[in-house]
Order: structure tokens, then sequence, then C-alpha cells
């Protein structure tokens, strides 16, 4: 079996945009909003971590309050595995919802300091399980000494 390298990806992430498209009526939206913070972080052993939200979410005050800033965030941590040029696999152990655990498979783009990542047409838990396209566009952080 062919091993891919995953060290291209290797890093601190910065989030610049998320977008989601529904399969059936092509419509898109920004679920974080148009600027949203977090981040993806992967080490040399394969451990990603995600963390990303709407930029401004506030302390919530009451049980909506809590669901709806649930729901304006991104947080799972998983070992990344390439699957081929350009695809990866995150077998998630850990995620803000449990219904994101076992496999994600991502497709992505490397162009110097800026990383596209999407997924093929798939259901995801926070959108209530109807199909979409989601892509997540990174900038990578400098690394400091």
């Amino acid at each position: 079996m062919q091993e891919f390298d995953l060290s291209p990806l290797v890093g601190s992430w910065r989030i610049v945009s998320a977008t989601v498209t529904w399969s059936d009526t092509r419509e898109s939206f920004e679920p974080y909003g148009p600027s949203p913070v977090g981040y993806m972080i992967l080490d040399r052993a394969g451990r990603v971590m995600f963390l990303f939200a709407k930029a401004d979410r506030e302390r919530p005050n009451s049980e909506g309050e809590k669901a709806a800033s649930f729901d304006a965030m991104v947080a799972y941590t998983g070992k990344v595995r390439m699957r081929g040029p350009g695809c990866f696999v995150t077998t998630v152990d850990l995620a803000w919802n449990p219904g994101y655990c076992g496999d994600q498979l991502r497709m992505f783009e490397l162009d110097g300091d800026q990383l596209k990542v999407w997924t093929l047409e798939t259901k995801q838990p926070q959108f209530a399980d109807r199909s979409l396209v989601a892509e997540v566009n990174w900038v990578r952080e400098p690394a400091t000494a």
C-alpha cells in the first residue's frame, strides 16, 4: 500500500472562511459568519485538533443562548491519515457533538500557506443530517521560536 506524506499539513492553521452549500438547493451560506475565529493544529504524530466558531459569540445567560453558542462552533480531535493525493481521513475520537465521532473524509488543496479543505457531499449532525458540501479555508500561522 502506498504511503502519502502528511508533513506538508503539519503545523498551526488559522481559519479564514467556512461555507456550506446545500446539495438540494445549491444555496450557500457561512454558518460561522463572514469572519470566523479558530484554528486547526496538526502535529507530526498525526493528531489534529479543530476549534472554530462565530466571532461574535457572547457569554450565554440562558439555556437557549447556551444552545445557540454550541451551534455556533466546531471542536473535535482525532488521528489523521492520508488516503491519497489531496485526501485525508480523520478518525475523530472526541468531538463537541458526538455525531462527529468516527471517520471524516476530507479533500484538500495546499497552495503555499493557503489550505482549502472540503467535504464530498455528506450529512453532518449539526445541520440536521441534511446533505451538503462544506468548505473551510485556512492560512498557515508562522512558526515562532
